[in-house]
């Protein structure tokens, strides 16, 4: 190997490209691992007092302070398990280009998380939310449809600002999303959705001189620089402050939303579980603990023996 070989910041590119030929890790995911690579590189450099931290750099013990600084520096227990989770990904690469022999990150615990439910809207603030775009205009009506998306899609933030006119199936009634690890899946168009989508890219065309393009993308701006998943987001968080808890505040809030509404009225887990996207059923789970609540706050309103004498 040359000299150069030895630097961590060599190898780091080379993972990221593992990640997305290989792993097909989606980008977001990609993205984080690489700044949380580069964070604990740029943790050596300070501890070693060098320029170029280098392989033999990386060991148990300096992970183990990187993250003690982590929690020092008041990170949540979440993101240290997520820094450990890339350190753990980048190790293992290692281990696979021969470059360690031995994985450093083994026996070294994840922080316990508290299993915190998660933040969903109540049926009547879905209502709220959707009486606020005024639809009457061009953008209320964007507005709209992007709530409505996500209530009745559970699409990702990421999956919603990506989605292109080639993703529409209106004789199906169905979406065709890409979704993390480039799988992809199908959800169901409702009536109410498909017909506002349409009236949207109608009006779009009309009003804006829109070429509907058949890779182009559904949620635009400036004329047809699209959204990015920032943006939407942003949009997103300004209207749900409006009608609910700034702790709801998050597109992600609308997935949750989505499940927890399908599991109360009855669904199975594992049809949520596809219309979700998750590759593991434990992923789901979770909603059926809110579910759950759900039913013991209905027990406990409604049946006599429930009441405190």
């Amino acid at each position: 190997m040359t000299t150069q070989a030895f630097h961590i910041t060599s190898w780091i590119p080379r993972f990221i490209r593992f990640l997305a030929v290989e792993r097909r890790s989606a980008p977001n995911t990609r993205a984080a691992y690489e700044r949380d690579i580069l964070q604990f590189n740029a943790f050596l450099a300070r501890r070693h007092n060098v320029a170029e931290p280098e392989i033999e750099h990386l060991n148990r013990e300096s992970i183990r302070g990187y993250l003690a600084q982590c929690k020092n520096n008041g990170l949540t227990p979440r993101s240290i398990a997520r820094k450990l989770a890339a350190l753990r990904a980048f190790c293992r690469f290692l281990i696979r280009e021969d470059v360690i022999q031995k994985n450093p990150t083994l026996n070294i615990a994840s922080p316990k998380l508290d299993k915190r439910l998660p933040d969903y809207l109540t049926t009547a603030e879905v209502k709220a939310l959707l009486q606020l775009p005024d639809i009457e205009t061009l953008e209320g009506l964007r507005d709209f449809v992007i709530l409505v998306m996500f209530y009745a899609t559970g699409m990702r933030v990421s999956e919603v600002a990506n989605l292109k006119l080639e993703n529409l199936r209106f004789d199906q009634s169905v979406f065709r999303i890409t979704g993390k690890g480039n799988k992809i899946r199908l959800a169901p168009m409702g009536e109410d959705l498909r017909k506002h989508l349409q009236k949207y890219l109608k009006r779009r065309q009309d009003e804006e001189k829109l070429a509907l393009e058949f890779n182009d993308y559904i949620f635009v701006k400036n004329r047809k620089e699209p959204f990015t998943r920032e943006q939407i987001a942003a949009l997103v968080r300004q209207y749900i402050k409006r009608v609910a808890n700034v702790e709801k505040a998050h597109p992600h809030a609308l997935r949750h939303t989505f499940a927890t509404h399908l599991l109360n009225e009855g669904a199975d887990i594992m049809s949520v579980k596809e219309l979700l996207g998750h590759a593991s059923l434990n992923t789901t789970q979770i909603y059926t603990h809110v579910s759950a609540e759900h039913l013991k706050k209905i027990y406990k309103s409604a049946h006599p023996r429930a009441k405190k004498k």
